[in-house]
């Protein structure tokens, strides 16, 4: 055993005592090479720093299990911090960020409920229309559904232009009514 992991056995030991300073010099040596690893295994250095801190945190509340001859103390502890790292990239398989996905999934084309609202409207037009006089309802179907300028359904209809324009008008006051209640 060289010096170094000498030193560390020394630092875990006394970590593993509750020494604070022990396991502060133990981080100062170590944590390097263990945020090394983190950074990367995860290639992100926030989420590093996140598994370095649960790293330390396990290694202070486990530090009395530490055998040396099972391998070094840097060995034992990037052994933690690998199994940290596969915890973290197991949850980030399983994290769902739904700003994101509501951003890739954003579609300019209606959803269901937008599909449904606008059937619903439809209809209430349709049973508006049917409820309307046939004078107004020709005129606004000519004018709106098949795209008649008023000048083409006074044509249309032979009629004075200044009739067609007010029965146009009369027919959508009493349409707005009718979708209005």
């Amino acid at each position: 055993m060289n010096c170094d992991n000498e030193r560390l056995v020394t630092l875990l030991a006394k970590s593993a005592q509750g020494d604070r300073h022990s396991f502060a010099c133990l981080y100062q040596q170590t944590s390097a090479a263990v945020y090394g690893m983190c950074v990367h295994l995860l290639r992100s250095t926030d989420e590093a720093q996140d598994v370095l801190q649960e790293t330390y945190i396990q290694v202070w509340h486990h530090a009395g299990e530490y055998h040396a001859d099972r391998g070094t103390p840097i060995t034992w502890m990037m052994s933690i911090g690998r199994y940290r790292c596969l915890d973290a990239l197991r949850r980030r398989r399983h994290h769902v960020d739904f700003e994101t996905v509501e951003a890739i999934q954003t579609s300019e084309e209606p959803g269901p409920m937008q599909e449904t609202d606008a059937q619903l409207d439809r209809q209430r037009l349709s049973d508006c229309l049917k409820g309307l006089d046939e004078r107004y309802r020709a005129t606004i179907e000519m004018a709106y559904f098949r795209g008649f300028t008023h000048q083409e359904l006074a044509l249309a209809m032979d009629q004075p232009l200044g009739t067609t324009k007010s029965l146009v008008r009369r027919g959508l006051s009493v349409l707005r009514r009718c979708l209005g209640s």
